[in-house]
């Protein structure tokens, strides 16, 4: 029996969508305003992993609830402090520790800035840009999002204006910093519909990914997976179409102590992840047995060929 996830893990992992992310955001409001045009912002937020830099521009200001000292006439969408860009580069960067997905930004003309100006935000993987966005500027103080969807480990920002003088404000930057998860399908002891397993047996158990249209197991990271709570690594893998659909699957065993699996477990996963970094993860429901006053094998013996 095989199936992508049993329906305890769909309610733990929100049917199939991505794994829980951690989600990151600035607010512009955890530092004080300079409300002047410099100091710009640097490494005020280093501590999140995102490094501000900008030559001339990005200081941060109080917004209209708070006296609007520098005029702007606009105030942040979370919070009254935001960015204010009104400088001869009219942008900065962000670089992060480590790359991230989802990232967004609050953007809005302020005082001084005419109709037709617009904003553009450019992601980087790698030293090359992955995307580029750009949208047109509203009326003063009426906010856009702004936002990327590849994988990124730098961003940078600018204003573009139909006249040399085209300031604007940005505010509430927020990312996701956990990798994509992909959901997989895999087959617990494949060619036995009823998935028995005894957590006492001293052998192994094989796990089957199964390769689908999106999916070539070629592109799996063998070292990377690990079945069972414990994450109980593969000892041998091999490829074979285990379900007769055409397609190569990756048959991979794992030693049944190391694995984590308890009696009563209703379900075992297998996680590890693409060659290129991409998480995987995959369930499938079990039937645990138990010993009857000595270990018995699951499968074989490590390296065995049991068969299929």
């Amino acid at each position: 029996m095989s199936r992508s996830f049993p329906i305890s893990t769909c309610l733990a992992l929100a049917c199939l969508a991505l794994a829980p992310a951690t989600a990151e955001e600035i607010l512009f409001d955890e530092v004080p305003p300079a409300n002047a045009s410099s100091p710009t912002l640097r490494e005020e937020y280093a501590a999140l992993g995102a490094h501000f830099a900008t030559t001339d521009d990005g200081s941060l200001w109080s917004g209209l609830s708070a006296g609007d000292p520098g005029g702007w006439g606009i105030e942040g969408t979370r919070g009254n402090a935001f960015v204010g860009f009104n400088g001869r580069s009219y942008g900065l960067s962000v670089a992060f520790d480590e790359p991230v997905r989802e990232v967004a930004v609050d953007v809005a003309r302020s005082s001084g800035s005419r109709a037709g100006d617009a904003f553009t935000m450019r992601g980087w993987r790698a030293g090359a840009i992955v995307e580029e966005v750009s949208v047109a500027l509203g009326e003063v103080n009426a906010w856009a999002t702004v936002a990327l969807t590849e994988e990124v480990d730098r961003i940078e920002w600018t204003g573009v204006g139909v006249r040399s003088f085209h300031p604007y404000g940005v505010d509430h930057l927020r990312w996701t910093s956990e990798p994509e998860v992909l959901p997989v399908a895999i087959d617990v002891k494949p060619g036995n519909p009823h998935n028995p397993l005894n957590p006492f047996a001293q052998g192994v158990v094989r796990v089957a990914l199964l390769g689908a249209a999106d999916l070539h197991v070629a592109e799996v990271d063998v070292a990377s997976l690990g079945f069972g709570p414990h994450g109980a690594p593969a000892v041998q893998a091999r490829v074979r179409d285990v379900n007769e659909d055409g397609l190569l699957d990756l048959v991979t065993q794992h030693r049944v102590p190391e694995t984590g699996i308890a009696l009563g477990d209703a379900e075992a996963c297998l996680a590890g992840s693409l060659l290129d970094g991409t998480g995987l993860l995959g369930c499938d429901a079990v039937h645990t047995l138990p010993g009857h006053g000595h270990a018995k094998h699951a499968d074989s013996k490590p390296g065995g060929h049991p068969p299929e």
